[in-house]
């Protein structure tokens, strides 16, 4: 081993994949050991996953084909990198596609690496996070727009952090769909458009407007084409205007149909989407009063990079997530580390027998912080309604999947076990969510007395039992008396418990 090698703080290579509702983006970048990233290679294919959707949200088994295949030849490229040294996407298009579990597995496997489905609010997040590295933070507030085939997300931000996020799904391709289906560019496609994302943006137009900020700046294809038409046209010479844009939209319904776009700076592969992207832009530009915006090259990509980066350097936004969420609803925080200090003791002990992945403990250990939040709510339910809040609540960092987890596990920490539970899971994640549960549960029973001390007990544990000793309690009683009805209810799901 180098000396470089053994202080490297970092993965010396990383790489971060968006799968875009237009396009799939890869990234390859070269990390140094003070964290400064250098990019060395990037690929962009044209998939137009939104096109493939039905009106019933059906993936088109053909683009499914695409998309699959363009993953394969991202994973060539990336498939040997280690698993925490890549980071994968998904946004609107796979939030919305029916059976996305069945197309994940696939993608997955051609991938070589796991991809996440990211809720709008955090993928507006990471958006942020990508230009908000690639601009200078020296001119206050900012709002960002990245306008994307199926959503556009809205952001205002201040250094590294934003402060205030939003996605709607409105889209290049969505509304390319919906409002020019046929190709057909006249002027009242393009007023019924304009009304109609109006009408979409008014719910946010008021946090979003020009008061909120001092800059505006664009990051999708989308604007980065306008603004290249800009260019070649001589419209503006500098960022992107208002009117500019008028002029753009002015010669499309000149044009007539999409088929017959020709616009110097506009890319073929992108014209056909060019007109919902468009729409959406202008409508923004007019609800949120914007004169004048400029571009980043930052996009969400880049913010995936930066996010795990902050996570290897234990800066990682899901703890202040989590901390944000035991204040907000009054979670007693020292309860939560007597319940956590037990978990994560027997984690330690099980965790190779049960084969758990270590990189599971966080999953844990938010579930312990977290397990009481429905109490603010009731109490003999608060199980169920901590685990609905969870479920839904906007949480920076967490992805849909690893929220979902949070959910099931607040959801199974108590009382009977639902027998449905853990089928909410993809097949492949319900036996280590299982034994998470149980060590959460088991804690969790343990402190049920509130008492101010550390029970750390003894474990031996096969695939379907374990065995608790050494339970060093002022409450030893009334906790066997608990452990009894929780060793009946394990018995129900085919696990036995055992304690002395």
């Amino acid at each position: 081993m180098t000396d470089h090698q053994k202080y490297q703080p970092y993965p010396e290579t990383i790489a971060a994949v968006d799968l875009g509702s237009n396009s799939f983006h890869l990234i390859v970048a070269r990390v140094d050991e003070l964290g400064n990233i250098t990019m060395i290679d990037q690929l962009k294919e044209m998939v137009r996953l939104r096109g493939g959707l039905n009106s019933n949200n059906d993936m088109n088994e053909v683009i499914a084909k695409n998309a699959l295949d363009c993953l394969e030849r991202f994973g060539d490229r990336i498939r040997h990198l280690p698993k925490d040294a890549v980071r994968a996407a998904g946004t609107n298009t796979l939030r919305s596609m029916n059976k996305a579990n069945s197309f994940l597995h696939k993608a997955n496997a051609a991938l070589g690496h796991r991809i996440e489905i990211i809720p709008g609010h955090e993928e507006a997040r990471l958006v942020y996070l990508g230009v908000s590295h690639t601009i200078s933070d020296d001119e206050g507030k900012q709002l960002v727009i990245d306008i994307g085939g199926g959503s556009t997300e809205f952001i205002i931000g201040k250094n590294f952090e934003s402060l205030n996020v939003e996605s709607l799904n409105i889209g290049s391709v969505s509304i390319t769909k919906r409002f020019f289906p046929d190709g057909d560019l006249s002027d009242d496609k393009w007023q019924s458009a304009n009304t109609a994302l109006r009408l979409e943006i008014i719910p946010i137009q008021q946090a979003f407007s020009a008061n909120n900020w001092q800059t505006a700046i664009g990051s999708s294809g989308t604007i980065k084409a306008a603004r290249a038409i800009i260019l070649e046209a001589g419209l503006s010479q500098f960022g992107i205007s208002l009117d500019a844009l008028y002029q753009i939209r002015d010669k499309l319904i000149l044009m007539g149909n999409i088929n017959n776009i020709q616009l110097d700076g506009l890319k073929e592969d992108r014209a056909p989407v060019f007109a919902g992207g468009l729409a959406v832009l202008i409508a923004a530009f007019e609800a949120l009063k914007i004169d004048h915006m400029t571009i980043s090259e930052g996009a969400l990509r880049e913010g995936l990079l930066y996010d795990m980066l902050g996570r290897i350097q234990h800066e990682d936004v899901r703890d202040r997530t989590v901390q944000d969420f035991m204040q907000r609803f009054s979670i007693d925080p020292l309860q939560a580390q007597r319940v956590k200090d037990t978990a994560l003791h027997c984690f330690k002990q099980v965790r190779k027998s049960w084969g758990i992945p270590k990189r599971r403990k966080n999953t844990l250990s938010w579930a312990c912080d977290l397990h009481e939040l429905g109490l603010s709510i009731t109490h003999d339910k608060h199980h169920l309604q901590g685990a609905h809040i969870l479920q839904y609540a906007d949480m920076p960092g967490f992805s849909r999947r690893r929220q979902h987890w949070l959910a099931v596990l607040v959801k199974g920490h108590r009382k009977k076990i639902d027998p449905d539970i853990l089928n909410t899971l993809p097949e492949d994640e319900r036996d280590v969510m299982r034994y998470l549960m149980i060590i959460l549960r088991l804690s969790v029973l343990l402190h049920r007395s509130r008492l101010d001390e550390t029970i750390l007990p003894d474990i031996e544990c096969s695939s379907d039992s374990l065995h608790l000793r050494s339970l060093n309690s002022e409450e030893k009683a009334l906790i066997e008396a608990d452990l009894l009805q929780e060793k009946s209810w394990l018995a129900k799901s085919g696990f036995k418990l055992f304690f002395t």
